[in-house]
Parts: C-alpha cells; structure tokens; sequence
C-alpha cells in the first residue's frame, strides 16, 4: 500500500456516558450527548481510524440514516478540531522509526515523518557530569537520537545545531530552562540555580534521572519542532496558562516528596513583552523574584493582610493585600522615588495622587462623608475596634478631587486622593487600620518570642499607607446581583471611573513620567512613573 494514512493519534481514548461518550487526546477533549447509541457509532470509526483509512474515505456515508449520519459529522468535525487526527504515511518503508517512538510521535506531531526526520539528522552533544548527565545522554539515545560520548563540565548542557538546553541539579533540587541559544540557557541556568539556592552535594540518582531525562526531552521536542512539553495543559481548570504573552518556563523538580513543574521564570537575558498575571509571575513560589504574598499568620478582621517577606500588604480582599503586598516588595528592585502600579492605569493613577496630594484645598465638611456605610465602616475601625485617638482631615483640591490624611497623636498613618469624600476616607482609613492592625501582631509576635515577627506578623511600613481605586480588582462573587450594593463589594467598581478620574488629576498635577525598570519587573506586567517636582 502506498500514499498516506488518517489514523487516530494512539494517545486518543473515550469513555462511554450515560448520555453519550467523552473523548481525551494529548491536549484537549471533549463529550458528545446524544445517547448510548454515539457509543457504538464510535467503535464503528475508532476501529479503522486506528490502523488508519485513505483521507477521502473518512466521510459520511451517503446512505447513513439521518440521526447516524449527524453523528458521524459531529465526531469526525470534533476529531479534527481537537487535532486528533493524523496524517501519516502507510509504510515508513526503511526509515521506519522503532514502535515505541513511532507511536509517540503519531500522538504528538503535527507531522510525524518530518518530526523523524529532524531527529535523525543531526548529532547532540552532551556536556555534563555524573548521573545527571549520564541519564540525559540514556534519554537521547531512546529517543532514537545520534548522540556524541558526553563531554566533562559543570551542570548539563544539551546542544544541537541552534538548540540548547540547561539544567542543574543540586542534593535536594533540580531545574531544566527553556530550550535556547547556548549563551542565553547558560546564563538562565546561572540566574535560575542562583534563586533556588540548592543544598550543596551531588544530587540523589532519582532527582538526577528525573532532570536528566526531562532536559532531554525538552532537546528532542525543539529538534523536532515539536511543542514544549511546558506548554502541555492537563485537562482541568487549574492547569490553564495564565492569560497573556508566555513566560520562560523552567522545570523545577524537588525531592521529599519527588515532583516536579513548570514555573515562570523572568529571565534578564531572554524578555518577554509584558504580560500574564503579575501577582502569579512576580511572586511565584519557586522562581518570583518577590516572596510569594501569603496571609499566612497574620490576622485577618477587619483588614485583609498578607506579608511578602517582611512586607506587609493590605486590602479588603486577600487579593488585594497580596497585590499590595507584591508591589510594595517590588520597590527593594526599583529606582528610588518611582512609583509601582500592576499595570498602566494603576501607576499612573497612584502617580497622579501623589503628585496632587501637597496641593491646598478647602475644607470638607464631615457630613459629605459620615454618612456613607463604607466610609463610616473603615473609621470605626480606626477610632472603635483599634481605639486609636485619630483623626482625618478631609480636602477638596477640585471639583471632583478629594484628599483624606489620617494621623493618630500628630503622626500621618495614611491618605487617600479619590473622586469622591467617602471613598476617600474609606481608603485612607482602611489603611490606616491595616497598619495598625499588622503593628498588633507583629508587637503579639515578639512577646510571644517568635524569631521572625516580620514573616510571621508583619512589619508596618515606616511611611504612611497609600490605598487606591486603581487597583485591578477582580470581581467578586454575586457583585453583579441585582440585590447587592456597593457596600458588599467596595472597592470593586471604582476603576470603571478610574480613567476619567486621571484626567481630573491631570488639570491639578505636576508631570509624572514613566521610568523603565529593566526585562524583569516589565516582563512581569509591573509598570512605574516618577513624580516630577
């Protein structure tokens, strides 16, 4: 038999329902309701799509029955849609590749036979040491490659042609970048074995198998044009990419209990445009520059916290503390004296109040805001639950601009410039409370002898706390229901008015420009202006 073949890639397998069958490839799937009969129509096409059919034979019959022949044209549209299918040739003739590799090439390449083919056609070199190297090396050759005896040298480094790949391995944790030119997956490797801090000592035979064997694999899939195995999604929610341009991904594998995965690495040498989810790239728990924003100890009521290493973030969210949290951490990377936003609008938002709030006003009178259960809620908290003697001052600067200061025994704690008297308090006495609240614990924490207060407690900031309605919140559950009011989900909302709000500010501010920060911060979505004046 000559010509090619549509075969189903051997990874594909369904399952019967009570109402139909769902179908599971490499990385997607999908069900079909219909009843029990979708089941045996799909034994009837799965059997010959399995050793393959001629591609103008994989159609619907022009006899089928009406209901069969819907059938047929839904599964045969999903199968192709989903990239279950594959076209490959009926004989490999001599260049045939062995069964195993064969087949998992049919469950994985768009084209199997030039996928074989890149792989025959050139010689990868291994430069390494030990187990590390000696499993990357067993890997390759499994994998039906040319591979040159390995070459001495710290680490492993795997090339071929433009390709390369960098791992290393430590005693208690391994990491393999993403595959490059030689120079920049060296420096990652550096950079990437630098923020993991490993234990010193050669690495446990599993730990060195398992980094081995996954550097490899990343060098077969770039050989082969194949996609990186980081970019592979399991068939649940929690495995979705975040949104936005990819980040570098490096494996990182750790021992008790052994596991590995993909983590995002913002890499100095090799950027990407902005983009992602800045909290879950920036402060990611293996690789993140920041430490990861976690509650942790710290109390909760009536302030959100979250602490990033000695750094304490507040909210009314635990989103919104870690993201504060987040940001005010990122500041030990940045310029001094610039501004930090998760975003444009956020910056320059924050940038834009700082630059109005030495402006003079006129006074506001208290009954603009008291009223307001939000506002009348965070300063309660200040002057009730914390029972601190404060005080807030209230200013209109314009039209729709309003600053609220709060300073307890002729100290300033927070201020706030928002477009409206009781969001203004509101946020400068969340603030305000916030830090007094972290300051409880923390002062709870060193009586109760604990070595680090700060990661355990929180550490105030020594200048007062800036909260504002630029920040991205997300929505709420139920924020859209037709029984709640702003007071459920305060601050969510404020930013719809954000932009208007900034050109309220514009009329009264100074100039703000923005500054880079370099690949990193920008990489992670991090934006920041400086204040002129």
């Amino acid at each position: 038999m000559s010509g090619n073949l549509l075969r189903l890639r051997p990874i594909v397998h369904a399952t019967p329902t009570a109402t139909g069958l769902h179908v599971r490839g490499w990385r997607s799937s999908f069900s079909l309701d219909g009843g029990k009969g979708l089941w045996t129509i799909w034994e009837r096409l799965a059997g010959p799509l399995a050793d393959g059919v001629p591609p103008a034979q994989l159609a619907v019959p022009e006899n089928a029955p009406p209901a069969v022949a819907r059938a047929l044209e839904l599964l045969i549209g999903q199968l192709h849609e989903h990239d279950m299918l594959v076209e490959v040739p009926a004989e490999w003739g001599g260049t045939a590749p062995p069964e195993d590799i064969a087949s998992w090439l049919e469950s994985v390449a768009a084209s199997p036979v030039e996928a074989w083919r890149r792989l025959r056609s050139a010689t990868v070199t291994v430069t390494g040491e030990g187990a590390l190297a000696a499993h990357a090396h067993r890997a390759l050759v499994a994998a039906g490659v040319d591979v040159a005896p390995v070459r001495p040298g710290a680490g492993l480094l795997v090339v071929v042609g433009p390709h390369a790949v960098a791992a290393g391995c430590a005693a208690d944790v391994g990491f393999v970048v993403a595959p490059g030119s030689v120079v920049d997956v060296a420096a990652d490797a550096v950079a990437v074995a630098e923020r993991l801090a490993g234990a010193p000592g050669a690495p446990p035979e599993v730990l060195a198998a398992l980094v081995g064997s996954a550097a490899a694999h990343r060098l077969v899939c770039a050989l082969g044009g194949l996609p990186d195995p980081s970019t592979e999604v399991v068939d649940m929610w929690s495995d979705v990419p975040p949104a936005g341009p990819p980040h570098q991904a490096v494996l990182v594998a750790r021992v008790d209990p052994l596991h590995a995965e993909y983590h995002p690495w913002l890499s100095a040498v090799r950027p990407r445009e902005p983009g992602g989810a800045v909290l879950e790239v920036l402060g990611d728990r293996e690789l993140g520059p920041v430490p990861t924003p976690l509650p942790g100890e710290l109390p909760q009521l009536p302030v959100k916290l979250a602490a990033a290493g000695d750094v304490v973030g507040f909210g009314a969210t635990e989103h919104a503390a870690r993201l504060d949290a987040l940001l005010r951490a990122a500041r030990a990377l940045a310029p001094d004296g610039v501004v930090l936003g998760a975003d444009r609008v956020h910056a320059l938002g924050l940038a834009l109040r700082t630059a109005v709030r030495p402006l003079h006003g006129t006074p506001v009178a208290e009954d603009e805001w008291a009223a307001d259960p939000t506002a009348r809620r965070w300063w309660k908290a200040v002057t009730l639950r914390f029972a601190l003697p404060a005080e807030v001052e209230v200013t209109r600067l314009g039209p729709r601009v309003v600053r609220a200061v709060v300073r307890a025994g002729g100290e300033e704690l927070s201020w706030a410039v928002e477009s409206e008297p009781a969001d203004a308090v509101a946020f400068a006495a969340m603030a305000a409370a916030g830090r007094t609240q972290a300051e409880t614990a923390a002062r709870a924490a060193g009586a109760d002898g604990k070595a680090q207060a700060g990661a355990d407690a929180g550490a105030a900031p020594a200048q007062p706390v800036v909260l504002c309605g630029a920040a991205p919140f997300p929505e709420p559950d139920g924020a859209a229901a037709p029984w709640t009011t702003r007071d459920w989900h305060w601050p969510y909302g404020l930013r719809d008015g954000e932009e208007a709000f900034q050109d309220d500010l514009r009329a009264l501010a100074a100039d703000v420009k923005p500054v880079h920060l370099g690949p990193v911060l920008e990489a992670a979505g991090v934006v920041a202006f400086a204040v002129e004046g």
